[in-house]
This record gives C-alpha cells, sequence and structure tokens, in this order.
C-alpha cells in the first residue's frame, strides 16, 4: 500500500492524542504581534549593550596587562595602538549594533582605552579604518595580519574615515603582549587560549566579581600562549601519532586503536594548567595589580566545581585545593621578591633563565 494512504490514519492518531493533552486553564490577555516584534528588538538592544560593555572591559583589562607585563611574555610582543574596530555582523544582531554603536561593514572603531597611543593621536570612536601604514585594512582581522608584520616602536600613519571625510593621523604604538582578548558568546565559566589569542566566555565574566578576578582569568590565559604550551601539546600529540603509526606497522595492523596521540596530547596538562597559574601571577604584579586575593578566587571555582576540589591524575586541570595552595606560595614568591627589589620574573628550572624581552 503506498505511504500517502497511511498519512489521513497517521493525522487523526496523532490529533487524537493531541486532544488528549492537558492545556492551560486561564484566559490569558492578548499579545499584539507588533508589540512582540518591538519587544525582540528591545531585548536584542540590551545583547548588544552587554555584549559591547563586556568586550570593552576586556579590552582595557587586557592593555595594562600586555603593557605593562610585556617581560613576562618574552618574544611574543607586538605594536600596540589601544583602539578596538569591528565590523558589522549579519543578521538582527548586526542590525542592533550599526544601529546603536555605528558598527558599519568596514572595521569600525568601537573602543579606544584612555591614554593609549591611538587615542594621543587623535582616534574617535566612529572612525573607519582605512588603512595602517599604506596597507589598505578590509576587515578586522586584515588588521591584525598586518600588525604581525610591523616593527613595535615605529610610527603608524593611520588612514581614516570620519563623518565621509579622509583623515590621516600619525600613531607611536606600545610595545606589549600581542595576543589579541575576545568575548566567545557562551555562557559558561570558561576561558582558553590557542597560541594566538585569548577568549574569554561571557560566563566567566559574569562569574568574576571584578576586574581584578577577570585580570586573573586573563593572565592565566595569556601565560598559556606566553609559555608555548599550545606548540608543546600539538608536539607531544605528533609524537603520540608516530606511536599509533609504529604500533600499526610492528604488529601489521592487528593493533590499531592504541591512541597514543590523545595519550601524548594529554601528558603534562595537569603540569601546564599549574605553570600558566605560576606565571600569570607574575604578568599581574608585574602589571601593578593586587595578586593577594588569587586563591580566593580559585576557591569560589572550586564551589562552582565541587568535582575539582579533590586531585584527580586523569584531568586536564589540577584540583583547586592544589591551586589555592600552590598560588599561596607563589604570592608569598612574588612578594618577597618586591620587598627585596629584585625582578619579578618566573623562576625557571636550573639552567634554564627566563628571558624576558
Amino acid at each position: 500500500m503506498p505511504c500517502s494512504k497511511f498519512a489521513p490514519a497517521a493525522a487523526a492518531m496523532v490529533a487524537l492524542f493531541l486532544a488528549g493533552c492537558a492545556a492551560p486553564g486561564t484566559q490569558r490577555v492578548a499579545v499584539d504581534n507588533a508589540a512582540v516584534k518591538i519587544e525582540e528588538r528591545k531585548q536584542m538592544e540590551i545583547v548588544a549593550e552587554e555584549l559591547m560593555a563586556e568586550q570593552l572591559r576586556l579590552n582595557t583589562i587586557r592593555w595594562r596587562l600586555a603593557t605593562r607585563g610585556k617581560a613576562v611574555c618574552r618574544e611574543d610582543v607586538g605594536p600596540l595602538l589601544g583602539l578596538h574596530s569591528m565590523t558589522r555582523a549579519k543578521g538582527p544582531l548586526g542590525d542592533v549594533m550599526a544601529a546603536k554603536f555605528g558598527v558599519t561593514e568596514k572595521p569600525t572603531v568601537v573602543h579606544v582605552v584612555a591614554g593609549s597611543p591611538a587615542e594621543l593621536a587623535g582616534v574617535m570612536k566612529g572612525d573607519i579604518l582605512k588603512a595602517v601604514n599604506g596597507v589598505p585594512i578590509a576587515e578586522a582581522k586584515s588588521l591584525e595580519e598586518a600588525n604581525e608584520k610591523w616593527r613595535p616602536g615605529a610610527p603608524f600613519s593611520i588612514v581614516l574615515e570620519r563623518n565621509r571625510l579622509a583623515v590621516t593621523v600619525t600613531a607611536v604604538p606600545e610595545v606589549g603582549c600581542k595576543y589579541p582578548v575576545g568575548l566567545s558568546p557562551e555562557q559558561i565559566i570558561n576561558a582558553f587560549a590557542d597560541g594566538k589569542r585569548v577568549m574569554i566566555a561571557r560566563g566567566m565574566i559574569t562569574f568574576a566579581r571584578d576586574d581584578n578576578e577577570l585580570a586573573l582569568v586573563v593572565s592565566h590565559e595569556i601565560a598559556h600562549n606566553s609559555m608555548k604550551h599550545i606548540d608543546a601539546k600539538k608536539q607531544n600529540m605528533g609524537l603520540g601519532f608516530l606511536a599509533d603509526l609504529a604500533a600499526v606497522l610492528l604488529t601489521k595492523g592487528q593493533v590499531s586503536n592504541t591512541n597514543f596521540a590523545g595519550l601524548a596530547a594529554a601528558a603534562y596538562s595537569q603540569e601546564f594548567e599549574a605553570e600558566a597559574a605560576y606565571v600569570g601571577l607574575y604578568l599581574m604584579a608585574n602589571a601593578g595589580l593586587p595578586i593577594d586575593d588569587a586563591p580566593r578566587f580559585w576557591r569560589r571555582m572550586a564551589a562552582a566545581n565541587p568535582q575539582s576540589i579533590k586531585t584527580n591524575h586523569t584531568a586536564s586541570h589540577p584540583s583547586t585545593s592544589y591551586r589555592m595552595v600552590a598560588l599561596e606560595e607563589t604570592v608569598k614568591e612574588i612578594q618577597g621578591k618586591i620587598s627585596r627589589g629584585e625582578p619579578l620574573l618566573p623562576n625557571m628550572q636550573e639552567g634554564k633563565p627566563f628571558i624576558p624581552k
């Protein structure tokens, strides 16, 4: 029998089941569809305002850590102007960003850090970036890519579009940790680094009670990058892959599910996390930010993730109890160096000096 002949019977059965479903008993108010559309716009505006405020908060924190703590980033430094640009996203959020903040399809300046080279040069919110040092800027990403090629400390010639007129300014960038810090939209308590940048989830921003706690998170992720943890994990994974291949060849294919690559990628994960916490506090101290309450932050993290309190050798992060004790000892170590007037640089293993930029 053709399937189409089953359709009326199936529809009747579905209708019968739905007729037996419980329904609300009150007489609700009438809702105008036009009013619903207006409310949608209001809520989208709130989203846009919060996203912008959170990103600007990250920009300010990142600027201080990157410029004052650059010694901890060693060779990973570059020219920083202190401006943040955006291009218009597609969809309703992009429409709201355009209406509220003037974001266009071209890189539009939405934030200029107070006291930064960009502000001193006269860059203003709403300016459209046209070219930097003769390089046309078609999108925000192209500015980051071009920035990799420029020498720190050399003057930057910036061509802007302001009120449909071309404006050229000159800025002398500061040298600082070159990792940009972006906002991830997830409402989870998380942050990560990929070797080139840092991403902070919105949930983490909500969790941090003040900018000092948020700076702890940002400095921790910057430390992952400066200590080349991502590169180390990739190297370890490559060695594990070779071990997997060797197992297949030596057993003539009888063993093929060894997963040495996965095991090698996870090797020293806890040690890398502990090192990022250690180096991150030095970054905070160099930036002139308070470090005394760092253990308290991790205690709060433990309360939010009770499963992380006890040591778990298979976990990627050290236990929060270990972190708290280690951070307390690090605070003592840094305070001792401050009192003795010593450079605020992490202690390295014997024979491996920490070479700042």
